[in-house]
Formats: structure tokens, C-alpha cells, sequence
């Protein structure tokens, strides 16, 4: 019941992302405001139902991919506190009653700490991923020619993740550029734009972990 009750959390948390990153199409600052204050409510329940992880922190045996794992969720983690903290301060633009005025700063560190903490939570949920993509890839072994398409059709995924990110222009805040991107022509091509990056990493996640596999089992 609890691993379903993280499963569905964690999709509402994907799906709120790609709402929220689909501004561009959507434009809509007040339901943009209330999604992103029910990804924040999300967060909170995703970490209350994941609390085990602050509790082994300093037990067991540190490796390579236990490192990286841990860097990233530190890394997301304050990422998102990033997000809430200067949502706060953008406020102004979406509910008439906040007392608070945006300003160029925390309009650059909302949107670069939101396009940074999308494409981290998709290294993140690569790595979750990964045994689950060896456990495929171990299946398409037993024939050539299925590791020859798996392959091929890991090759066509990560270049429709390039795609997708040049695309969408993500670059742009990401590294404060100080310009606006260009927004998506629809929300079916933001969210395609957004799907294509996410499988696109998630597979080259899947693929630089296997670098740090060998390290793992020593």
C-alpha cells in the first residue's frame, strides 16, 4: 500500500513539472500558482513517506553510485527549496493579495531553479530506473538482434531528448541568459517537447550509471 501510495505521489509530482513547464504554452499565472504550491505539498508528502533515507545516511557502505545517488537527492533537494523560496517572491505576479513585489533577481533564480530541478529530477529518476532497465536489457541479451534494436532505440530516444531540449530552449534560463525563451506553439508540444527530454535522460542516465557499476559491487 505504501510503495503504490509513493508510485502515485511521484506521478502527481511529474505531472504537476510538466504542467508548470509548460508555461510558455499555457499562460496562465494563477493556476500556475496553485500547481506549483501542490508540487511544494507533494514534495513534503514525498519526503515524509521517504524519511528511511535521512536515517541510513551514515550507515552501511559508501560507493560510487551510493555517492552520486545521494548527491543528486541533496543537490534536488535544495533545488526545490530554491523554487519555493523565490516562488514566494514572484507571488506578486499571480495572487493580488501577496504584499510581495517580483523583481528581475527573483524571476532569474525562479526560473533557472526550476529548469535546473526538472532535469535533475530526471537524473534522479533515471538512476530509480536503472535496475529496471538492466533487468530489460538482460532479457534482450538472449538474442542479438534485440540488444541490437534495444540499442538503436536507446540511441533514437537520447536524440529525441536532444531534440526536445533545444527545442524547448531550457538552456536559456538555465543559465540565466537574462532573455525569454521561446514558448511552445501548443501544450501537446510543450509536453512532447518535456516527454522527449525526460526519456532521453533517463536512458542516458541509465547508461553513464553503468560506468559506476563495477565500483558498486566491489
Amino acid at each position: 500500500m505504501k510503495r503504490a501510495l509513493k508510485i502515485i505521489i511521484d506521478v502527481l509530482m511529474y505531472s504537476c513539472f510538466l504542467y508548470l513547464m509548460s508555461y510558455g504554452a499555457i499562460h496562465d499565472l494563477t493556476s500556475h500558482g496553485y500547481v506549483g504550491f501542490a508540487l511544494f505539498v507533494l514534495f513534503a508528502v514525498h519526503h515524509a513517506l521517504n524519511f528511511w533515507f535521512y536515517k541510513t545516511i551514515g550507515k552501511g557502505k559508501w560507493n560510487a553510485r551510493r555517492v552520486a545517488m545521494n548527491i543528486t537527492d541533496w543537490l534536488l533537494f535544495a533545488l526545490m527549496i530554491t523554487m519555493a523560496v523565490s516562488s514566494i517572491f514572484m507571488t506578486g505576479l499571480v495572487f493580488e493579495w501577496s504584499p510581495m513585489k517580483a523583481t528581475q533577481t527573483a524571476r532569474e533564480l525562479h526560473l533557472a531553479s526550476c529548469c535546473w530541478g526538472f532535469m535533475v529530477m530526471l537524473f534522479h529518476l533515471g538512476m530509480h530506473l536503472d535496475i529496471k532497465l538492466d533487468k530489460f536489457e538482460n532479457f534482450c541479451h538472449s538474442r542479438t538482434w534485440k540488444k541490437a534494436i534495444l540499442f538503436c532505440g536507446y540511441g533514437v530516444i537520447i536524440a529525441a531528448g536532444v531534440y526536445g531540449f533545444v527545442q524547448s530552449e531550457l538552456y536559456v534560463y538555465m543559465f540565466v541568459t537574462g532573455g525569454w525563451k521561446l514558448a511552445a506553439e501548443s501544450i501537446v508540444t510543450a509536453v512532447l517537447q518535456l516527454l522527449g527530454i525526460s526519456a532521453g535522460m533517463c536512458v542516458t542516465t541509465h547508461l553513464g550509471m553503468k560506468l559506476l557499476k563495477k565500483d558498486s559491487r566491489a
